[in-house]
C-alpha cells in the first residue's frame, strides 16, 4: 500500500515519512515563498481579467494538490505572468468586462487546461522533455533569473515601465533612468543591503523574511503611501458570482486554443524548471508524473472558480535558494499564505511594493551564473552556443519560444552528430602493436598499404556518403598503394537498407581496384543486414572478432609484387 501511495502521491508519501531534520529548512523556505506569493497572486489575477481573490485561491489549492502529485521537491505552482496573459487574452473578449462571466470562463478554461494535461499524461508525452538538453536548461535558468530582475526594475526604481519584452524592458529602463524616484530607490537599496548581509554575513537569517518583516513593522510607524511609495494595499477576498456567458459553441474556440497553448506552456516551463533545480540538488523528476500534477492543480483551480496556473520561476528559485528540501514547502506555504491574508491583512497592506521587488531583484542577480558559459566553451563549444542562444531567446522572445529555440538547437546538434559523426584513421606507434587515432597521437603512423578506419555511429542514408568520402580520402592520402581496408565496426550499432546498398556497391568497387576489404568486430545485426542486401560484406574468413587479429593477419601476408 505504501508503495502505491509513493507512486501515485509522492507528496503524501513525504508527509507520512517526513524527516524532521528538513522541517527548519522547509519552514523558512515556505515563509519566503508565501510572502512573495501574495502580491504576485493578486497582480497576476488582474492580468488574467479575474478578481484579485481568484489569484490567492488558485495559488493555495494549486500548491496543495500539486504537492500531492509531483515528483519535484522544489517547484512551486500558482499564478504566473505568461499564463495569466494567455488567460486574459482568451477570456477577456468573451467576458466583455463582466466579472461574473469572467469567473465562469476562467473556470471552464482551467478544466480544459487540466484535460489537455491529463491527455498528454495518458499518451505519455512526457518523453518530449527528453529533448531538453542540459545546456538548454542551464541557458534557461540564467534567462529566467534575468527575467525576474527585468520584471521588477520598474517597481525597484519607481518607474512605470511599459514594455513586456525583457530586453526591451531593460532598454526602456536605461532610457528612463532619470525618472527614478529617489525615495523608492533608497528604500530598495536598504532592502538589498539587508539581503546581502543575511546572505553573506548572518546566513542563519533568511534575507527575504527579514526584509518583509521589517517592511511590515516599518509600515506601522511610517505611512509609506503618504510619502509617495506604492504599497501592496487592501485586497478584496470576494470572488464575483459566476454568470453564464451564453456563448455559442463557435464562440468557444478561443477557450479551446487557449487551453492547448496554456497546457504546452505549463508543461514546458514546469519540466525545464523542475529538471534544472532537480539537477542542481541531485535528484530526478518524472515528466509524466509532472503532467498529472499540473493537470490536477489546474482542475483544483477550476473547482474554486479560478484560472489556470503553472510553475513559478521566481518562487521555485527562491525555494531552492532559501534551502527548501521537500514538497512540504508547498503545503506550508499554502497555509501561511491563507493565514497571512486573513490574519495580517492590515499589516501586509502597508508594505511598500519596492520591498518585494528588492527580494526578487536580489534573488535574480545572485542566481545568474556567467561562469557556466566559460565552462561549456572549454568542454564543448556547441553546448555553450545552445546555452547562450537559449538565454537570449528567453530574454528576447519569451520563455516558451526561448525554450523551443534551445530544444531546436539541441536537436540540430544531435542531427549534425548523426550526419557527420566522429571517425578515426588508426595507426601504430613505432615499437608498439597498439592502434591509436592518427589525428590524436602525432607519434602514430599508418601501416604501409593498410587503411584501418573506425566510424562512430549508425550507418544510415544521411551519413553513408560521408563514410565513403572519408574512406576514399584516407586511401588517396597514403603514400604506398593501399592493399587492404579494415573497417573497425565496433562503434557501428546498425545500418539501414539505403546505407547497406550504397556501402555494398562501394566495397565491391574497392575490390575491383584490388583493395581487399576486411571487417572487424561487426555486430550481428550489421552483418545480417549486409548479407540480406546482396551477400556478405567480406568473405566469412575475412571477418574478425578482434581488430588486432585483423591487423596481425595483414602483417603476416606475403609481399605482393
Amino acid at each position: 500500500m505504501k508503495g502505491k501511495v509513493a507512486k501515485w502521491l509522492p507528496g503524501a508519501a513525504v508527509i507520512f515519512n517526513y524527516d524532521r531534520a528538513n522541517f527548519r529548512h522547509d519552514l523558512l523556505a515556505s515563509l519566503v515563498v508565501s510572502l512573495v506569493l501574495l502580491p504576485s497572486a493578486f497582480a497576476y489575477a488582474d492580468l488574467a481579467k479575474c478578481a484579485p481573490a481568484a489569484g490567492l485561491y488558485a495559488a493555495v489549492v494549486g500548491m496543495v494538490v500539486y504537492a500531492l502529485f509531483t515528483s519535484s521537491r522544489h517547484v512551486n505552482v500558482g499564478p504566473d505572468a505568461a499564463i495569466a496573459l494567455l488567460v486574459g487574452a482568451a477570456i477577456g473578449p468573451l467576458a466583455a468586462g463582466d466579472p461574473g462571466k469572467a469567473v465562469t470562463l476562467a473556470t471552464v478554461l482551467s478544466f480544459l487546461t487540466a484535460g489537455v494535461l491529463f491527455l498528454m499524461a495518458k499518451l505519455r508525452l512526457g518523453i518530449a522533455a527528453d529533448f531538453l538538453s542540459s545546456p538548454a536548461m542551464l541557458g534557461f535558468m540564467n534567462g529566467a533569473a534575468a527575467v525576474i530582475v527585468g520584471s521588477q526594475l520598474g517597481k525597484f526604481c519607481g518607474i512605470n515601465l511599459e514594455k513586456d519584452n525583457t530586453l526591451l524592458r531593460f532598454w526602456e529602463w536605461a532610457g528612463r533612468i532619470g525618472e527614478t524616484d529617489r525615495l523608492t530607490l533608497g528604500v530598495g537599496l536598504v532592502c538589498i543591503v539587508v539581503l546581502a548581509i543575511c546572505k553573506w554575513g548572518i546566513r542563519r537569517v533568511p534575507g527575504a523574511v527579514a526584509v518583509f518583516l521589517l517592511a511590515m513593522i516599518a509600515g506601522q510607524f511610517c505611512d509609506f503611501s503618504a510619502q509617495g511609495l506604492a504599497v501592496i494595499g487592501t485586497v478584496d477576498l470576494r470572488v464575483p458570482k459566476a454568470v453564464r456567458p451564453d456563448l455559442a459553441l463557435a464562440d468557444m474556440t478561443p477557450l479551446f486554443t487557449g487551453a492547448l497553448g496554456i497546457a504546452l506552456l505549463v508543461f514546458s516551463e514546469g519540466v525545464v524548471l523542475g529538471r534544472s533545480v532537480a539537477r542542481r540538488n541531485g535528484y530526478e523528476i518524472d515528466a509524466d508524473r509532472e503532467l498529472i500534477a499540473f493537470g490536477a492543480s489546474n482542475a483544483a483551480a477550476g473547482l474554486v472558480f479560478s484560472f489556470p496556473i503553472g510553475s513559478s520561476q521566481t518562487r521555485t528559485l527562491l525555494n531552492d535558494a532559501t534551502g527548501g528540501r521537500t514538497q512540504m514547502v508547498n503545503f506550508l506555504a499554502a497555509g501561511m499564505s491563507a493565514g497571512f491574508v486573513f490574519l495580517a491583512a492590515p499589516w501586509i497592506a502597508k508594505v511598500p511594493s519596492v520591498a518585494i521587488a528588492s527580494i526578487l531583484v536580489f534573488t535574480g542577480i545572485t542566481l545568474i551564473d556567467m561562469r557556466v558559459y566559460k565552462r561549456l566553451w572549454k568542454l564543448h563549444r556547441f553546448s555553450m552556443i545552445v546555452a547562450a542562444v537559449t538565454t537570449i531567446g528567453v530574454l528576447g522572445v519569451g520563455v516558451l519560444p526561448g525554450i523551443l529555440l534551445g530544444v531546436l538547437l539541441s536537436l540540430l546538434g544531435v542531427l549534425a552528430n548523426i550526419v557527420r559523426p566522429n571517425d578515426a584513421l588508426l595507426g601504430c606507434v613505432e615499437g608498439s602493436e597498439t592502434l591509436h587515432d592518427v589525428g590524436d597521437d602525432s607519434a602514430a603512423k599508418t601501416i604501409p598499404g593498410l587503411v584501418v578506419y573506425r566510424f562512430y555511429g549508425p550507418l544510415i542514408f544521411a551519413n553513408v556518403r560521408f563514410f565513403i568520402e572519408r574512406v576514399e580520402k584516407f586511401i588517396r592520402q597514403e603514400k604506398n598503394p593501399v592493399k587492404q581496408l579494415i573497417v573497425d565496426a565496433r562503434a557501428i550499432p546498425s545500418v539501414d537498407i539505403t546505407a547497406a546498398e550504397q556501402l555494398h556497391d562501394f566495397l565491391e568497387r574497392l575490390r575491383a581496384r584490388g583493395i581487399e576489404v576486411v571487417v572487424a568486430k561487426a555486430h550481428l545485426p550489421l552483418r545480417e543486414t549486409m548479407s540480406a542486401v546482396s551477400g556478405k560484406v567480406a568473405p566469412e574468413s575475412k571477418h574478425y572478432e578482434q581488430l588486432a587479429a585483423a591487423v596481425a593477419a595483414y602483417r603476416q601476408q606475403p609481399e605482393k609484387e
